[in-house]
């Protein structure tokens, strides 16, 4: 496939990983004497129009490039939350008892009829 600079400026980039559009894509990359792409910078809004982010996108994340838009896979690698430590088993846990041999269950609540 090929796509001229002046065509891809004019796409969209979206994330494919939370479907965030990240702007639009404002400078290319590339090594000269192999002509190899190496990624291009995207300027994308955050608020106000005069406070823009840029971020660089590696080709290797660059998933399709259609007609409309560019769609980039990033941000999967990491997750959203550290995973949660095991709970440490209770100590002095008593034995599961057989279903027909347990003892009653303790009951804590009084009985308040005789205040009355």
């Amino acid at each position: 496939m090929e796509v001229n600079f002046t065509d891809l400026k004019q796409k969209d980039v979206i994330n494919i990983h939370d479907g965030k559009n990240m702007g639009k894509v404002c400078d290319l990359s590339f090594t000269f004497p192999e002509n190899n792409v190496l990624g291009f910078t995207v300027t994308g809004c955050k608020g106000f129009k005069f406070s823009k982010q840029e971020v660089f996108i590696p080709i290797k994340q660059v998933i399709k490039i259609g007609k409309d838009a560019v769609l980039v896979k990033l941000g999967e690698d990491k997750p959203d939350r550290p995973p949660k430590p095991p709970k440490p088993p209770k100590p002095n846990c008593p034995p599961p008892c057989p279903p027909n041999n347990c003892p009653p269950p303790f009951n804590d609540r009084r009985n308040y009829d005789e205040y009355e």
